[in-house]
């Protein structure tokens, strides 16, 4: 995750970046809100993965580098982990929702709303 964030600092000229639609959504974990928790979005095309951290109803908005929003046009598959240096990073999500996600989206220009009702079972 680490290399993730550091990928964000590096920046990228404009030509040589994808075309980007905005992403943002919720994630509950059976039924409530999930805080603090890390959503990934990395294409199914070789290119950069987009992130972002849930606040404290659950909302994400994903960045695609330190100050530009987003993530590239194109299918993608999610991750969602609690995992983190707060915890001790102690996973609290089942595997299907990060280490073996089962999880994707299809990211179009403009403006896209994606939200990931999980469950603990």
């Amino acid at each position: 995750m680490l290399a993730c964030l550091c990928g964000l600092a590096a920046g990228c000229s404009r030509s040589d970046r994808p075309a980007l639609g905005k992403v943002a959504g919720t994630v509950s974990l059976d039924g409530k809100p999930l805080a603090a928790a890390i959503v990934v979005f990395t294409p199914e095309l070789p290119g950069r993965s987009s992130l972002a951290t849930t606040d404290t109803a659950g909302h994400y908005e994903l960045v695609y580098l330190r100050d530009l929003a987003g993530a590239a046009v194109g299918r993608h598959a999610v991750r969602i982990t609690t995992a983190n240096e707060e915890n001790g990073g102690k996973e609290l999500l089942p595997g299907r929702y990060n280490a073996s996600s089962t999880l994707s989206a299809d990211v179009k220009a403009g403006a896209n709303t994606f939200d990931f009702e999980l469950t603990s079972r």
